[in-house]
């Protein structure tokens, strides 16, 4: 009893995070790494918090604590990177960012903390790579957490536009601010001993207000858009792939990933999952006639989508080959290979990308089956514009999406106002 009496706290902070749309997933392990990074009031708090930002006076209600005792507790927290700290209509709002992508990866985005990093990487590789039960769920969302982002310059046919948001450059230069932080996962590795030569400095915060609480706080160091641009080309030399948030608008970071050190990329190889990162719209192809079977571009393709087969010719040749299933158009393998053999092609279809990130979190709500958290976040009060925003989204997915929202709202309202919207939109058809 008094083991459980412990740890109430932690109990408490990870049914609150499991009510994200991604979830999370109780372990004896998970529980180290929150003793590691809260104490255990501190949890409780935590647990507290709505899904969502939040303002001053609710924590203070929340907590029964002076505003005085709230503020102290909300800055520390935010200057530690577990919460984050906005500023918005001159008021400060805060907001508990997930697991993943959030306060797991902050804590090892800078080095010499507070905190035991080395106790941590242990805990976050037995976590993440050994039980890997969080990481495969994370994985197998229909609706990815990222994307791959196209090398611009491995498009030989400059008939195919690229739009803004597939592109690294214009999202660096769109940005009214940009931070540079220690790559989490090579991070979590040189504990290990196990991370490769690729630079450390090379995760970018996207800032598109131009007030990053990670840069305020020093877990990113202010950088220009050239020196961003710099970081690029050195990641590309170092066969990185750019993988980015899912979302069309306000990207909030790029990643530079390596597929030893990565988990996300690390583990698509490992299992196989062929949703687990959103592709570009290009895919590779191999000209075969040129093709020399150097093996080149298998060695450099950080997801395994690359192979040699051998062919029906007489001197054994071997050739490269493209599972289409697995590529995810990032266009590493397109430097590898002094034969001009691959080439990037448009996909036959464009891949989804959501517009937004209320868009990509109800969508991952709506797969996960927790829609009702993401809408009633807690708040004594829900604003008309929030749900009508929600409404908008729903309004827009595909049919079985609509169906699968209804049934877990339950809602009269929502079935009917699908059912208007889809036959307004048969009559326009």
């Amino acid at each position: 009893m008094a083991h459980q009496t412990a740890r109430s706290g932690y109990k408490k902070l990870t049914e609150r995070l499991d009510r994200f749309p991604h979830g999370i997933v109780e372990s004896e392990t998970l529980y180290k790494i929150l003793a590691v990074m809260f104490t255990e009031e501190e949890a409780r708090l935590l647990s507290m918090l709505p899904i969502g930002d939040f303002g001053i006076p609710l924590a203070m209600k929340r907590w029964n604590k002076t505003l005085e005792e709230t503020t102290k507790i909300l800055d520390d927290m935010a200057s530690r990177a577990v919460l984050l700290d906005i500023q918005k209509d001159q008021e400060t709002r805060y907001l508990l960012p997930p697991p993943m992508i959030g306060f797991f990866e902050f804590s090892m985005m800078r080095i010499g903390t507070h905190l035991d990093q080395k106790v941590l990487s242990e805990l976050f590789y037995e976590y993440v790579v050994v039980e890997d039960e969080f990481v495969s769920s994370l994985l197998t969302l229909d609706t990815p957490l990222g994307r791959a982002l196209v090398r611009e310059e491995a498009i030989e046919d400059k008939t195919l536009y690229v739009m803004d948001y597939e592109k690294t450059s214009a999202i660096i230069m769109n940005a009214k601010q940009i931070g540079v932080s220690t790559c989490y996962c090579r991070h979590v590795k040189e504990h290990l001993g196990t991370n490769c030569d690729a630079p450390m400095e090379t995760c970018l915060t996207i800032s598109n207000s131009g007030d990053s609480s990670l840069i305020r706080h020093g877990y990113a160091r202010e950088i220009s858009k050239e020196e961003a641009l710099d970081i690029i080309v050195l990641a590309k030399k170092h066969n990185l792939v750019q993988f980015a948030e899912n979302v069309q608008k306000n990207v909030s970071f790029i990643c530079n990933c390596c597929s030893c050190c990565c988990e996300v990329l690390s583990n698509v190889k490992k299992h196989g999952f062929t949703n687990a990162i959103n592709s570009s719209n290009y895919i590779c192809e191999i000209h075969e006639e040129k093709c020399m079977g150097c093996g080149k571009c298998v060695k450099v393709c950080p997801v395994g989508a690359l192979s040699l087969v051998s062919t029906n010719l007489g001197d054994h040749k071997k050739i490269a080959v493209v599972d289409k299933e697995m590529c995810i158009g990032c266009g590493v393998c397109d430097n590898s290979c002094a034969f001009d053999a691959l080439e990037l092609i448009h996909r036959e279809s464009r891949v989804f990308t959501p517009v937004d990130l209320n868009q990509k979190l109800i969508l991952q709500a709506i797969e996960t089956n927790k829609l009702q958290h993401l809408i009633f976040r807690d708040e004594e009060k829900i604003s008309h514009r929030f749900l009508a925003s929600v409404l908008g989204v729903i309004l827009r997915l595909p049919p079985a999406k609509q169906l699968l929202a209804s049934k877990q709202l339950r809602s009269k309202y929502l079935k009917k106002q699908i059912d208007i919207y889809n036959k307004k939109s048969q009559a326009v058809k």
